[in-house]
């Protein structure tokens, strides 16, 4: 008989063998080797009673992958336990973590303040260093945090705020400097383009925006206390704010008022012309702030109705004409499109010419000629062609006016000249200088002839005066194109008379040829050239021979020679003079 006994199994404990690495600081991995670590195994670290729990990252039965936990740096055991029980003990070092540095509290502060640095693993400090200047007072509180002074011999600036630990180094930012304070600010309204006093604490380096708008650097003045700078062109109203080492900012309290600068509209006076005392409306835009009005250089009372509009009074002023009209203040200044115009009655008239014909132009000059409305000549009103304001008026004598004074009318009144103007009529010849020769004077008597126009038939442009020039009696020069025909005479009144004789012009012969260039008493030689119908003498040898028999042929003359012609040029004689051929005829 086979009889069964009941027994107790023992349970088996975890082995741990080996620790890869043996040493290692918070937050690292470290790997466990062993046997019979089973499914839900616990990696503790620590000794003499205080043991802290590993997070695990994976296990098996021979191997767990852990974290090392928070403990303080130095030689401590690690275990492993399961259901069954607890392993031995390896020993395990843990290390001193790299040093966490988060944050520096202030951002910013002057040589000697309190700064704290937190963050993690601060403890085990070697030195701190701002930039490269060593922190000699140094007060932890706690692995996470950290008390230090500013070094009373940092430049300011920003700095690398440097924390060396047996872990490591960890680093942060640290600006030295105060923080800004801005007190005051003057002005208070400016245009742009203004230079802007700003009075503060801690404002080295600052950088100046106004309403966000930043400054130009090469026209600003930094000192600790002070900063001067120029409001840019873009500015707009807004608080101040003073940005140091690009970090830490300061803003005014009160806000800066950009001021535009006024802008009359372009039809913005209400009247443009008048006299002292006159109202006038100016219409624009940023005339709140006008402090002055003036007309040209003469200063106006006025009122401002609102920020758009102006109650103006036309100031006196003695000269006449027109003026701009300026507003001005804080903004600046700006003047009106228009002008204003100043205006008198009309005096001291002149006119010229003196003499004209109906239709012809009468240039009137004087004082006071601003918007002149009316011109009559002997009480017959004369088209205004064109004027200079203040100084001339050009008019065109009407068609139906006489000889008499010349009236000129603005707004302000009526002047009148101290003499008459001469309508000059048509031209009357009675007899000129019936022929001369080219150069030659034509004299010529008639009426209403002074600055008359003499044109000779064929010539293109009026004859040149020659001496006398009166209203009974003219005198001109024979033109070089002139013709034999009628004369023609244009003076003033713009009518033409045209004489019902002819003048003669009188002209050398020119271009003379002959052929042949030899021959013998009773001989014909043909001559041509020009002018030839007025010669009335031909004469061989220098014109020593006897007067030649010739007759006309067309454009040419046929000449016989005489019988006590020479060798030697031929001459021909007109009313006009003597004249030769280059060219010698040879007698045989």
């Amino acid at each position: 008989m086979i009889s069964l006994q009941s027994c107790q199994v023992q349970k088996t404990l975890p082995e741990l063998w080996q620790l890869f690495p043996n040493q290692a600081a918070v937050g690292e991995e470290f790997t466990l080797k062993g046997a019979q670590f089973g499914s839900n195994p616990t990696v503790t670290l620590g000794q003499s009673g205080s043991f802290v729990t590993a997070d695990i990252r994976s296990h098996d039965e021979q191997t767990i992958k852990a974290i090392v936990p928070r403990l303080a740096a130095g030689p401590t055991q690690v275990r492993v336990t399961n259901t069954n029980g607890v392993s031995d003990p390896l020993p395990f070092i843990i290390l001193q973590p790299k040093p966490v540095l988060a944050s520096v509290v202030p951002v910013n502060g002057l040589p000697g303040s309190r700064v704290t640095l937190t963050g993690d693993f601060l403890d085990k400090v070697k030195s701190i260093r701002f930039g490269e200047v060593p922190v000699s007072e140094i007060t932890p509180t706690s692995p996470q945090e950290v008390v230090v002074t500013v070094p009373a011999t940092i430049p300011r600036g920003p700095v690398t705020v440097t924390v060396d630990t047996e872990g490591g180094s960890s680093t942060g930012e640290f600006i030295v400097t105060g923080t800004p304070e801005v007190t005051s600010f003057t002005p208070k309204r400016a245009k742009t383009g203004t230079e802007l006093v700003i009075q503060g604490r801690n404002l080295l380096d600052g950088v100046v925006r106004i309403n966000g708008q930043l400054t130009d650097k090469d026209q600003t003045q930094v000192r600790d206390t002070e900063i001067r700078t120029v409001i840019p062109t873009t500015a707009t109203t807004g608080k101040i704010s003073i940005t140091v080492f690009e970090r830490v900012q300061a803003t005014s309290a009160d806000t800066l008022f950009i001021v535009a600068a006024p802008v009359i509209n372009a039809n913005g006076l209400s009247i443009t012309e008048g006299i002292a005392g006159d109202k006038l409306t100016l219409t624009g835009q940023n005339l709140r702030d006008v402090t002055n009005v003036s007309f040209g250089t003469l200063t106006a009372v006025f009122k401002v109705l609102s920020d758009t509009q102006l109650d103006v009074t036309v100031p006196e002023r003695s000269q006449v004409g027109e003026v701009p009209v300026t507003v001005s203040g804080i903004g600046g200044s700006t003047t009106s499109q228009q002008a204003f115009l100043f205006i008198q009655i009309p005096a001291s008239l002149v006119f010229t010419p003196s003499r004209t014909g109906r239709g012809k132009e009468v240039v009137i000059t004087g004082q006071n000629l601003h918007r002149i409305t009316d011109v009559t000549v002997n009480g017959k009103t004369a088209m205004i062609v064109r004027r200079t304001e203040g100084t001339e008026v050009r008019v065109t004598v009407p068609v139906d006016a006489t000889t008499g004074l010349v009236a000129v009318t603005n707004r302000a009144g009526t002047a009148t000249t101290t003499r008459s103007l001469t309508v000059v009529q048509k031209a009357v010849v009675t007899s000129f200088t019936s022929s001369t020769m080219v150069g030659g004077r034509v004299i010529i008597k008639g009426n209403y002839l002074q600055d008359a126009s003499v044109f000779f038939t064929g010539s293109r442009t009026a004859a040149i005066a020659d001496g006398r020039n009166e209203e009974t009696e003219l005198w001109v020069k024979v033109p070089a194109d002139a013709q034999t025909g009628p004369l023609t005479v244009t003076n003033e009144s713009g009518e033409t008379t045209t004489t019902p004789e002819s003048f003669t012009v009188l002209r050398l012969p020119s271009a003379l040829e002959f052929t042949p260039k030899t021959g013998k008493a009773g001989d014909e030689v043909t001559l041509t050239g020009q002018n030839l119908t007025a010669v009335k003498d031909i004469r061989f040898g220098g014109g020593k021979s006897t007067a030649a028999k010739f007759r006309q042929a067309g454009n040419a003359l046929i000449v016989t020679v005489p019988a006590d012609a020479l060798t030697g040029t031929i001459c021909l004689t007109t009313d006009a003079g003597s004249v030769c051929t280059t060219s010698s005829f040879t007698v045989e």
